[in-house]
């Protein structure tokens, strides 16, 4: 049987400080190897259990180490051993587990989130901080986890239940779309390598009555981020003044996307302040009143027309005019996710606000040009409203810059309150 223990302390206090290099065994297999003045290393050497490879481990080190430490720790890792475990390696994967926890905790769903946000330049400071207190209420739960360790299922699943639960459906929508954004730029930054809240609006329930209609918002509550955001975003600079004109007006203006992008100038009496659509949806023409603000921008765009080209919203499509995708970017690039607002949904949201505030049904019919009634009603009435389509018209573009500002909607034009003549 192996004798172990045979070192004195006087004799390894000698050894180190004469500090020639030496080799002192205390048996049992560990020794003290000496490599200068007060410089020595404990070593222990042995196998792992089923295995023949001699594996040194180091004890200590002299003379913060001693003899009864190094003792202590030959024994514990005889007992590793015997149990199948190699030290060193189990002190690698830790070192490596740290290593990658250190790491997790530099790419947890809070860092990340405030790295996205700071990118957001085109924002201002208030609907960056308004994003940023949105994730502190409602993604508590994730926060701090690694943005890898986030499952859809466990993690943002309940985080939208809980809104839900709460009936706190509009706060549901935007915070579906915020963490979609957040974990898209995660992908992008090679953060992760998937996103688990992709579509995550799909969660959400359909209300009641509602069906699949183009994303729009219908508040005046929304429709306050929804413009500040989207003039905050042109006023940046940051797209050309044809997408963002057109932007713009696809504010003030209900009208279909096609005939927007592609209005000509040769359809555009700006002295009448009137705006001809020779065909639409419904394959007919019909005449739309503008407001002035409508009229300050297309004037301001005018004085740069090209005579060969016809377009008001001229682009580098083969079309020769802006495309869809150029103002739906714009609206992603403003802070705008699909799930909130789409080109067609600002139909929506003029009719929405309209009614809500009085506006006569017919009336955002008309300037909608929805083909209303049966085939007599649509051959007899053929009635323009010119007048209190313009009225009407100038109303929403003074309600666009309210909200827009945060204050009051404007008041209904007289014109519009003769005792429900257009209901």
């Amino acid at each position: 049987m192996a004798v172990s223990n045979i070192l004195k302390a006087s004799a390894v206090s000698k050894a180190l400080r004469d500090g020639l290099p030496c080799v002192l065994k205390d048996g049992g297999s560990l020794s003290l190897k000496v490599t200068g003045k007060n410089q020595g290393t404990w070593i222990y050497k042995g196998r792992k259990k089923g295995s023949r490879t001699i594996v040194e481990l180091i004890c200590g080190y002299s003379p913060d180490s001693g003899l009864s430490e190094a003792r202590a720790k030959r024994d514990e890792y005889k007992l590793l051993l015997k149990q199948g475990i190699n030290p060193n390696q189990q002190k690698r994967q830790e070192k490596e587990e740290s290593k990658r926890l250190e790491e997790s905790a530099k790419n947890s769903f809070r860092v990340v989130a405030k790295e996205y946000l700071a990118t957001r330049t085109d924002m201002t400071a208030k609907t960056l901080q308004g994003d940023e207190n949105r994730l502190l209420n409602h993604a508590g739960p994730i926060l701090d986890l690694p943005m890898a360790d986030i499952r859809r299922r466990d993690h943002l699943k309940p985080l939208i239940d809980a809104l839900l639960q709460n009936k706190s459906f509009e706060q549901a929508k935007r915070v579906a779309g915020l963490l979609g954004r957040v974990f898209r730029y995660a992908v992008d930054c090679g953060y992760i390598d998937s996103s688990p809240a992709e579509r995550l609006s799909n969660l959400l329930p359909r209300q009641t009555g509602e069906r699949n209609h183009h994303a729009a918002q219908t508040t005046e509550d929304a429709c306050r981020e929804l413009f500040s955001k989207i003039w905050e975003y042109a006023e940046g600079n940051r797209s050309g003044p044809y997408v963002v004109s057109a932007m713009k007006i696809a504010c003030y203006v209900p009208i279909r996307c096609s005939n927007l992008r592609e209005a000509k100038w040769e359809d555009v009496d700006l002295e009448a302040g009137l705006w001809h659509f020779p065909r639409t949806k419904n394959g007919r023409a019909y005449d739309l009143p503008i407001s002035s603000q409508v009229k300050e921008i297309l004037s301001h765009l005018r004085k740069y027309m090209n005579e060969d080209i016809p377009f008001c919203f001229p682009g580098t499509t083969k079309s020769g005019h802006i495309s869809d995708g150029s103002l739906i970017q714009f609206l992603r690039k403003s802070g705008i996710p699909k799930e909130e607002q789409s080109l067609h949904g600002f139909r929506s949201t003029f009719q929405s606000i309209a009614l809500e505030n009085g506006i006569p049904k017919v009336l955002t019919e008309r300037i909608l040009f929805h083909v209303a009634g049966g085939a007599t009603e649509q051959a007899y009435n053929r009635t323009t409203y010119l007048g209190p389509t313009k009225a009407v018209m100038q109303w929403w573009a003074d309600a666009v810059d309210a909200m827009r500002d945060g204050k009051q909607l404007p008041v209904i034009p007289e014109i519009l309150r003769l005792g429900g003549a257009y209901q």
